[in-house]
């Protein structure tokens, strides 16, 4: 497969990218950093921190929709709930973030399948960071979404993931008009085949292309994300 030619257009629309998910791995990192510690020292205190961070979080950029923990963890569960997690609710100019009850949400009824939710299954697979979407996220934005997660290891076992939610509309309003310069069918693509943001009507956000399709492009992996631009031969 063919890499798109570096011009201006493609410079500006990948630093605009590189700059929306700029903020994506320090702060799940801090998230992570604080439920480890809890966990490691006094198990109690883990809501009540990860709250703060992630109050703090959602507060300093529109960018984030909802971040925290998910985990069904012996250690979690005797002190906490399984789905730490909250999101943005905007009124009045000011975030206020709710927490999310998982009796309330589609994770209430298969928590004990969660090995197989993308989100949470990679990163405990691999151990490593995972984007999982665009997906519609019916749990906490009812929009098209990207959700990063990361493994929370203590002593190499896994605890589970910690995680942000960034709308794919956060995105898209950045970056239209800059596709449109690179070409007018131009598709941002994550995790390599499936379309995040396209300007070719036939091909819809959420769908996956197949290896025949993708050969018509030529790609641009933005450095440091799952994200790729491409642009027709």
């Amino acid at each position: 497969m063919r890499t798109i030619a570096e011009t201006p257009e493609i410079t500006r629309l990948v630093d605009v990218i590189t700059a929306w998910h700029a903020r994506v791995p320090e702060t799940i990192e801090r998230v992570s950093s604080v439920a480890i510690e809890a966990l490691s020292t006094t198990p109690r205190s883990l809501e009540a921190r990860l709250e703060e961070v992630v109050f703090d979080a959602l507060n300093s950029t529109s960018k984030f929709a909802g971040a925290g923990i998910v985990s069904v963890h012996p250690a979690v569960l005797d002190q906490s709930r399984s789905l730490l997690w909250w999101v943005t609710q905007r009124e009045n100019g000011r975030v206020e973030p709710l927490p999310l009850d998982a009796d309330l949400t589609e994770l209430g009824t298969y928590q004990a399948g969660l090995e197989d939710i993308e989100w949470y299954r990679v990163p405990a697979t691999t151990r490593r960071p995972h984007m999982t979407g665009p997906f519609v996220d019916y749990m906490c934005t009812d929009q098209f979404a990207f959700t990063f997660t990361v493994p929370l290891e203590i002593s190499s076992e896994f605890y589970g993931v910690a995680g942000i939610d960034m709308t794919v509309r956060s995105l898209e309003e950045e970056i239209e008009s800059l596709l449109e310069d690179v070409s007018d069918e131009a598709i941002l693509l994550s995790n390599n085949d499936l379309v995040a943001i396209s300007l070719d009507p036939q091909f819809a956000t959420g769908s996956r292309l197949k290896s025949r399709q993708l050969e018509a492009y030529d790609l641009s992996p933005v450095p440091g994300t799952f994200l790729s631009i491409a642009a027709p031969h």
